[in-house]
């Protein structure tokens, strides 16, 4: 990750103590955070002997990928525009993270096509320079990650309302196909604290109906241990008690 460009100063403090800013980062990166590290764990586990094994761990890696981009875009095409807008320079670091991060995910998709299409002492080969390039960009996209949430909402809580972020995410999330929104969701769902998860699922419940709601929460409930799958269900309603032994 290339570190030269860094966002302007004066947008760098934290909000005073005692305030609570409205962060639009926390959830999707604990979610990204997750994902990253489930897949690294499973790459390195991963039995290259073994044919079904090998191929569902790289479908793992390339929805990994495909999330990522699809993370990138959004970010490029809502959040980055509205902090331009009133900060002017303020995205130039993430926007040269944003650009490594990309020339990676095709180095990554190249090498599970490596993995996937040879067997053998090739195919090992090939698995650990799979993991090790996954690890490297595993490492470069926590510490972006961690710059979007320090520095970048320092520029957007400076120059934002909480109302104005909260409504920028709402159309951040509007634009998602559902397709995508179902695969992000277990992965929010099981990294983020049970508060967290109230919120989510609650402001999803909102604009779907009761029967769809139901499906989303049964899909991600044997996400959780079981003592948070209690929590969730007390929270949402005992409507949901029976998927609790799921």
């Amino acid at each position: 990750m290339t570190n030269s460009q860094q966002s302007p100063a004066p947008e760098t403090a934290a909000p005073p103590a005692g305030t609570a800013r409205y962060d639009s980062y926390v959830v999707i990166h604990k979610a990204l955070r997750a994902l990253a590290a489930d897949t690294l764990v499973r790459l390195g586990r991963m039995d290259t002997d073994d044919d079904a094994d090998t191929h569902a761990v790289i479908e793992q890696v390339r929805r990994a990928i495909a999330l990522g981009e699809s993370h990138l875009l959004k970010e490029e095409t809502f959040v980055h525009p509205a902090m331009e807008a009133r900060a002017p320079g303020s995205t130039r670091r993430a926007a040269t993270d944003h650009a490594s991060h990309t020339e990676a995910f095709a180095r990554i998709r190249a090498a599970c096509d490596d993995v996937a299409g040879s067997r053998g002492a090739v195919r090992a080969a090939a698995a650990k320079g799979l993991y090790r390039r996954y690890a490297l960009l595993m490492a470069e996209d926590l510490a972006h990650m961690d710059t979007e949430e320090t520095a970048n909402n320092a520029v957007l809580w400076a120059r934002h309302t909480d109302a104005e972020i909260v409504a920028l995410v709402e159309r951040l999330v509007a634009s998602i196909p559902p397709e995508t929104l179902t695969q992000y969701l277990p992965w929010m769902v099981a990294a983020n604290a049970p508060r967290d998860r109230v919120k989510l699922l609650e402001g999803l419940k909102q604009g779907m109906p009761n029967a769809a709601f139901f499906r989303v929460v049964s899909a991600v409930l044997p996400e959780l241990l079981i003592v948070d799958r209690g929590k969730l269900v007390a929270a949402l309603g005992w409507e949901f008690a029976p998927l609790t032994a799921a």
